[in-house]
């Protein structure tokens, strides 16, 4: 999958606004936001890619650019949320309908700064992708947070998803001794203090099946709210509830050792957990949801 400019995943449904003036802002939905107004949230590889007669202007950014609609169909591995009877869907999407060469200086200059988060896929490569979706009326699945940068959020490499399972937390957190960390390029420096929070699994979408409990490797900012202004994304607390289960989208660090993907700090600082919360009022599949691996 290929992108205009690699962005990651908002800690909330934040609106992330570029450094440069006259930047535009882009709307970054959170794994949760994104999982509760999704109808469909699968692990998919591409298998084929094609234009279709669609020619439109994208909504919302200027100058106008020119886009031409896309069909692109995936063979699902892995239903995360909704209806797990297709073995194939089609993405709706769109791809530039100009090359950069042909593009005026002034929508030239505006492409390098704010251009579009669109995606594309090469089905030659067989790279899978996550992808949280809306169903259209035609029957295609378009990315949650719209036609305009779905590469910010709604759609991402899945590469490394070692493990996506359905869990509750086990025990209370417990402080790795040693591990302490800073966030790299942040000034004022961001302290993290490295926690292990053991879980039982209750249901694996992918991954070893036979596991019956794993134990998390997360990490918290030391100095809350003095550091960091913005909210900070170790804000989930796990502890042992009985009306509260997850959704947890992690890469594999050791045996039986797991950490959030994509597992790099500097990433996770925006990233915030990849977690969705069940049960206790949440929307999406019951606590009890069984694994659905194809």
């Amino acid at each position: 999958m290929k992108m205009f400019r690699p962005f990651i995943l908002a800690i909330a449904s934040l609106i992330v606004t570029a450094g440069s003036v006259g930047a535009r802002s882009i709307n970054v939905m959170s794994y949760q936001a994104m999982f509760d107004e999704s109808d469909l949230v699968v692990i998919a590889k591409p298998v084929s890619t094609r234009d279709t007669p669609e020619k439109t202007i994208l909504p919302g950014i200027g100058p106008d650019i020119h886009v031409v609609g896309m069909s692109t169909q995936f063979e699902v591995s892995v239903v995360i949320k909704g209806d797990k009877s297709p073995a194939q869907i089609l993405l709706h999407h769109y791809r530039l309908a100009n090359s950069d060469n042909e593009l005026d200086d002034r929508t030239n200059v505006f492409m390098f700064q704010n251009g579009p988060e669109l995606v594309s896929f090469d089905p030659a490569k067989k790279k899978a992708s996550l992808l949280f979706l809306k169903k259209e009326a035609d029957g295609r699945f378009a990315p949650i947070n719209g036609q305009v940068d779905p590469g910010a959020c709604a759609i991402s490499p899945a590469d490394a998803i070692d493990f996506v399972v359905i869990a509750k937390p086990a025990s209370a957190k417990k402080q790795v001794d040693g591990d302490q960390t800073t966030l790299p390029d942040e000034v004022p420096t961001i302290y993290l203090t490295g926690y292990h929070t053991e879980f039982a699994v209750q249901g694996v979408l992918k991954g070893d099946k036979s596991a019956k409990q794993f134990v998390l490797h997360h990490y918290e900012q030391t100095g809350r709210g003095t550091y960091n202004p913005h909210r900070d994304p170790w804000s989930l607390n796990f502890k042992p509830d009985p009306d509260q289960s997850y959704i947890l989208l992690l890469n594999n660090e050791a045996a039986g050792l797991f950490r959030p993907i994509p597992g790099s700090l500097s990433v996770m600082r925006t990233d915030g957990f990849p977690v969705m919360q069940l049960g206790a009022g949440r929307q999406g599949q019951p606590t009890n949801a069984e694994p659905d691996i194809r």
